[in-house]
């Protein structure tokens, strides 16, 4: 894929391909709480762990977790309503108390909905995605020997576009107009390459969606006292509620940009490349934050990219090779003593090797 391609601004959705295959796309939920404090002197006790671990600049804290600050110390966080909360020294202290709005539990392991969507891939299967507009790109992985695609949209009912393209991506330009938050179809056909199918489906985000989406991002976007990774991180996370994986990569991309990337960036920029169906720049992303994640000693994401990694592979039909990397994820979940994510990655391993 080109450079241009990779840091398009264009809200885009796609899959990789497999012949009559359906590949999922991550539904969306609240956002999560980040710890934002560079050097934080304090620890969390991860829900399903038993002993606490030393909290991470940028780390997500989830709903069941548990944090302390140092004595003498403070913890800043950024919570699901855009705002910095201070944590102060003493007990152990939950979401609950510090934002009371989170109401999530993700982890990152899940999607967003704290659903497995590990096994969606595992069975190729497919989300609704939510467009900004109707006028903006639908973007797709190109396929080796293809020489150029057929595409239809539209309901049940009608086909709103029959087309045919020379490259893999497409914008509506109907004369019908979409309407918002209702769910059509895209069928993609792949000519000249054992004319390999694959859909999807999508809406268009309505205007109530629109506006609440554009007050939340005008809390983050004014709170100057937020380090700037730290701002592009939550960014994304709030465009991942509302399914804008396009918007998630342009802001973390522009802090890779900026020579601000971090393990946690990374993983989460390969995760919205494989949303939207770009599993080779997804790869590429997952195996750096795998670099960054050793080197900044966070087990949490390096297990995280493993299993990332693990669904580039489902995906590409590479069973053996996403065993691996489940492997290397339970063996960082043993270590730090999580009980929870073990014990769903035992599950994932016995589901992969029985399929």
């Amino acid at each position: 894929m080109s450079r241009k391609m990779k840091n398009s601004q264009l809200f885009g959705l796609g899959f990789g391909l497999t012949v009559l295959g359906l590949v999922p796309l991550p539904q969306f939920g609240v956002a999560n709480v980040m710890i934002i404090s560079p050097n934080p002197r304090a620890v969390v006790l991860r829900e399903g762990s038993s002993n606490p671990k030393p909290a991470i600049y940028l780390m997500w804290l989830n709903n069941g977790d548990l944090v302390k600050p140092d004595s003498e110390t403070a913890l800043e966080v950024i919570c699901d309503d855009g705002k910095v909360r201070t944590v102060e020294s003493g007990e152990f202290v939950g979401l609950p108390t510090i934002c009371p709005r989170a109401v999530r539990n993700t982890g990152s392991t899940f999607d967003s909905r704290g659903e497995d969507d590990f096994l969606k891939y595992l069975d190729l299967r497919f989300y609704t995605v939510t467009l900004l507009d109707a006028k903006q790109v639908i973007r797709w992985q190109d396929v080796n020997g293809a020489t150029g695609y057929r595409v239809k949209l539209g309901t049940r009912r009608e086909t709103l576009l029959d087309r045919q393209v020379d490259c893999p991506k497409v914008s509506y330009g109907g004369n019908k107009p979409l309407k918002l938050g209702v769910e059509y179809d895209f069928l993609i056909e792949a000519l000249g390459s054992n004319n390999s199918k694959f859909r999807l489906r999508f809406k268009v985000l309505t205007e109530k969606e629109g506006q609440e989406l554009n007050k939340r991002i005008a809390v983050i976007q004014s709170n100057q006292g937020l380090p700037e990774i730290a701002k592009a991180i939550a960014l994304a996370d709030i465009y991942n509620e509302y399914g804008l994986a396009e918007q998630a990569i342009a802001v973390l991309e522009k802090a890779n940009q900026a020579g601000q990337s971090v393990a946690i960036a990374e993983r989460m920029l390969a995760n919205f490349y494989l949303q939207v169906g770009l599993r080779d720049v997804a790869e590429l992303h997952y195996r750096r934050a795998l670099e960054l994640a050793e080197s900044e000693q966070n087990l949490e994401v390096l297990a995280e990219a493993q299993i990332g990694l693990a669904k580039v592979f489902v995906v590409n039909g590479k069973k053996r090779s996403a065993r691996e990397y489940l492997q290397l994820a339970l063996a960082n979940y043993t270590s730090l003593e999580n009980s929870v994510k073990k014990q769903k990655v035992e599950e994932w391993l016995s589901k992969i090797s029985g399929s």
